[in-house]
């Protein structure tokens, strides 16, 4: 694992787009798994702007994944998280929308949906790189605390301290507004993938951080359970690291 520790949220979003332009500079055809947490949705608009203007690489063969989306949701509704990427990321550059593949919230046999996210995914050859965003309670997509390393895509109830972080927000505006269940990609599935880019910043994930990195692996805290995948890199910034002892900075990073 390799720990990366920038001084703001704002250098961490540019260093995640750093990265995902390198990724599909070098593979062009890349399965990429995304998510849509608030720092990721900064380094997709960064990405989207430099494909803009400094060119070089293109969306047009890209494939991509999300980790999940809000249940009830459809893909108009602006609060899901369908909506969220076409408006932060996909219609800003040249990828086919049919490359571009999310749970549908709105489904009327969600098992079903989750059973075919799963088969579509293999079907590409499984995920070649996946951003994760790190939860307050220690989840990635939305495997809440629980999930096991054998999970796939599923629906999940989530937590009482996930609904709270999710409500009074940009998309949610208060509790009655917010989805008390999601479809979730499974670990299973995430850590699969060739290549997993974790971003954390801010001091509300300071300890689900430092949980991850000092405590054990364990489907208690889902995030720990990247400690085992072979390609993991961890993007920080200060503050996110503010609990966790030096010693162990220095390991990692």
């Amino acid at each position: 694992m390799k720990l990366i520790v920038t001084p703001d949220r704002e250098a961490a979003g540019n260093l995640l787009a750093d990265r995902l332009v390198e990724a599909i500079t070098s593979n062009p055809r890349l399965v990429l798994g995304l998510s849509a947490g608030q720092t990721s949705l900064l380094a997709y608009q960064e990405v989207a702007i430099r494909a803009h203007e400094r060119g070089g690489f293109s969306f047009a063969h890209l494939t991509t994944f999300n980790t999940d989306e809000y249940v009830g949701l459809g893909p108009s509704d602006h609060r899901s998280t369908r909506f969220t990427m076409n408006y932060h990321l996909f219609r800003q550059v040249d990828i086919p929308r049919e490359n571009t593949h999310l749970p549908r919230g709105d489904s009327k046999d969600l098992d079903i949906e989750c059973k075919a996210y799963d088969l579509l995914i293999e079907a590409r050859g499984g995920l070649d790189l996946v951003v994760l965003g790190l939860g307050h309670n220690g989840h990635v997509g939305l495997n809440e605390p629980g999930s096991t390393a054998r999970s796939r895509t599923r629906l999940v109830d989530l937590t009482s301290s996930t609904i709270a972080a999710i409500s009074g927000g940009e998309r949610f505006r208060n509790l009655a507004d917010t989805p008390n269940q999601a479809i979730s990609m499974g670990m299973a599935t995430i850590l699969e993938a060739k290549r997993v880019l974790l971003i954390a910043t801010g001091l509300g994930k300071a300890e689900a951080l430092r949980k991850m990195l000092e405590g054990r692996v364990g489907p208690g805290l889902p995030a720990s359970l990247l400690m085992q995948h072979e390609h993991l890199t961890v993007i920080t910034d200060r503050d996110a690291i503010s609990q966790i002892d030096h010693a162990v900075v220095k390991k990692f990073t």
